[in-house]
């Protein structure tokens, strides 16, 4: 389904839904069960239960993976902004280009969070990967005349953790709803609503009504597993008050002395 629009998805299930919902009530209208409304009743009653069931049990997936998302957003700029910190235990020229690769990578981390596309989001995280590199080669340069030593070590763990977050944030935000789950969840939807349709097809202001809402949470769901593509995306908020924190560091380093505190989210 990240192949279709949300707003697609949406349409489909609930056109779904109605297909559904009218061969139940022409099932009914040929059989003239109504000597069954009970039995019919109670097992309505009963999917719909099971479905309310099923939807709460992928909603509490789709919501824990969006704040494990927004986790790690935070993460990852407290830990750039500890890295950039700690750079000044470097000597002046080492530093300043160690800040230079910094810059840019905190420009990445930023437009890989708002991405808007699966490519987009690919083609990032290997620019990502890139200046990690860059980085890595850079720090590994500027910490040679003292590398065994505990300064070094407090430059090596804080632009280590730095990396390690990017890696895991993109493995989160690959990670999906398995796609078994919202199969069934579909099947189950679809029977409801040609049960509804056998029970209740009558009332069709009622059950249009049903199926709009559960058109909402179903589309919900979906779109809170969408980390690029879904209408919900993650807040970059941390991400970009990093970076407008490092940028005015530089410009006050430019004019003058300055505290080194750095205001993180």
């Amino acid at each position: 389904m990240d192949f279709f629009p949300l707003w697609v998805i949406s349409v489909g299930l609930f056109a779904a839904l109605l297909i559904a919902s009218e061969a139940g009530k022409r099932l009914r209208d040929r059989h003239a069960a109504s000597a069954q409304a009970d039995g019919d009743a109670f097992a309505m009653t009963s999917v719909l239960g099971l479905l309310a069931l099923l939807i709460g049990f992928t909603f509490s997936i789709a919501l824990a993976r969006y704040e494990e998302r927004r986790e790690l957003v935070v993460q990852e700029a407290n830990a750039i902004g500890t890295a950039w910190l700690r750079t000044q235990l470097l000597d002046s020229d080492d530093r300043e280009r160690v800040r230079g690769v910094l810059r840019r990578y905190v420009d990445a981390r930023v437009a890989f969070g708002q991405a808007r596309t699966s490519t987009q989001e690919t083609n990032l995280y290997r620019r990502t990967e890139a200046l990690q590199g860059e980085l890595w080669s850079t720090l590994m340069a500027a910490v040679a005349s003292f590398r065994d030593s505990p300064r070094a070590a407090l430059l090596v763990t804080s632009t280590n953790e730095a990396i390690d977050l990017a890696a895991e944030r993109y493995a989160v935000r690959q990670a999906h709803i398995p796609s078994r789950i919202l199969r069934t969840l579909a099947i189950f939807a679809l029977i409801s609503a040609g049960m509804v349709g056998y029970e209740r097809g009558s009332q069709r202001k009622a059950t249009t009504l049903l199926f709009i809402l559960l058109t909402l949470a179903v589309s919900l769901v979906i779109d809170l597993d969408r980390p690029t593509t879904g209408i919900t995306s993650v807040p970059q908020e941390p991400m970009l008050q990093l970076r407008q924190g490092l940028a005015a560091q530089v410009t006050a380093a430019a004019a003058g002395p300055v505290h080194p505190g750095l205001p993180m989210p």
